[in-house]
C-alpha cells in the first residue's frame, strides 16, 4: 500500500476535485470517508493494480514526507 510516489507521480493518476479523489483513467471516484476502502476502480482500468488501491493514504503520506 505504501510506496515512494512523488506528487508529480500522484496526480498522473488522480485529480481532487470537490473533496473527491478521482481516477484520471476511469473516472472512478471515493470520498474522504472512504478513504479506507479499496478504490472503485473500473474493471479496465489502466492504472489499476495494487499501487492505486488507497489513493487518499498515498496523498497523506506524499504529503507528510514532503513536510518533513
Amino acid at each position: 500500500m505504501y510506496n515512494n510516489y512523488s506528487m508529480v507521480d500522484w496526480c498522473s493518476s488522480w485529480a481532487l476535485v470537490g473533496g473527491n479523489v478521482i481516477c484520471v483513467s476511469c473516472m472512478k471516484w471515493q470520498t474522504l470517508s472512504e478513504a479506507h476502502e479499496g478504490f472503485p476502480h473500473d474493471l479496465t482500468c489502466r492504472v489499476k493494480d495494487e499501487l492505486t488501491r488507497y489513493p487518499w493514504v498515498e496523498l497523506h503520506q506524499i504529503l507528510d514526507n514532503d513536510r518533513g
